[in-house]
C-alpha cells in the first residue's frame, strides 16, 4: 500500500522523468525507481540539498560544474566499503532528472540498457550488467519499485502491433 507521502514523491518527481524519458528515451519507471532508491524517497541529505537524486558522481572532465564531497557506501569485492566521492550538485531536479537522462543514453557503457528500453525490467537488469551501480542487488531492488508502485504507468504507451491497428 503506498503511502501519500511515497504518492507526494512520485507525483513530484514524475513530469521530470517523463520529460527525461520524451527527450532521452530512459523509462520513466526506472528513472522514478532510480529516484526512489537513490535518494530515499527524496529525503537523503544528497537530493534535499544538492539536487542529486541518482547519486551521480562528479567527473574530472567537467569543467564549470559545481559538486559536492560526501561519504557514501560501494560494494567493493563483495564489501560494503564507506568512501569520499565527489557529486554533482544541480540547481533543480529537473536538471538533475535531465542530466541522468543524457547520462544513460549518451554513455557508450550504457548502450546495452539503451537497446533494451522497451522493457523496463530488463533496462533495469541491463544498468546493472552495465555498473551503473555497485550494488549487486540494483536490478532487483528497482524491479520491485517498478511493481509495487506501478510505476510503468508513467512509461510512453507502446505502439499497437500493425496487425492489431489494421484489424480495429
Amino acid at each position: 500500500m503506498i503511502t501519500p507521502e511515497e504518492q507526494r514523491f512520485i507525483d513530484s518527481v514524475a513530469p521530470a522523468a517523463k520529460a527525461a524519458a520524451a527527450r532521452w528515451g530512459v523509462p520513466a519507471s526506472v528513472t522514478i525507481a532510480q529516484a526512489i532508491d537513490e535518494s530515499g524517497w527524496g529525503k537523503s541529505y544528497l537530493s534535499r540539498e544538492y539536487h542529486n537524486y541518482f547519486g551521480i558522481k562528479f567527473n574530472s572532465h567537467q569543467s564549470g560544474v559545481a559538486y559536492v564531497r560526501m561519504a557514501t557506501n560501494e560494494v567493493i569485492d563483495g564489501a560494503s566499503v564507506k568512501i569520499l566521492a565527489n557529486f554533482m550538485n544541480y540547481p533543480s531536479a529537473e536538471k538533475s532528472f535531465a542530466a541522468h537522462g543524457c547520462l544513460l543514453a549518451t554513455a557508450p557503457r550504457y548502450s546495452p540498457a539503451m537497446d533494451d528500453s522497451d522493457d523496463p525490467f530488463e533496462f533495469a537488469t541491463q544498468l546493472r550488467v552495465c555498473g551503473y551501480s555497485t550494488d549487486p542487488a540494483y536490478a532487483a531492488k528497482l524491479g520491485k519499485l517498478i511493481t509495487e508502485f506501478h510505476l510503468t504507468q508513467y512509461d510512453k504507451p507502446k505502439d499497437p502491433p500493425a496487425a492489431a491497428a489494421v484489424a480495429a
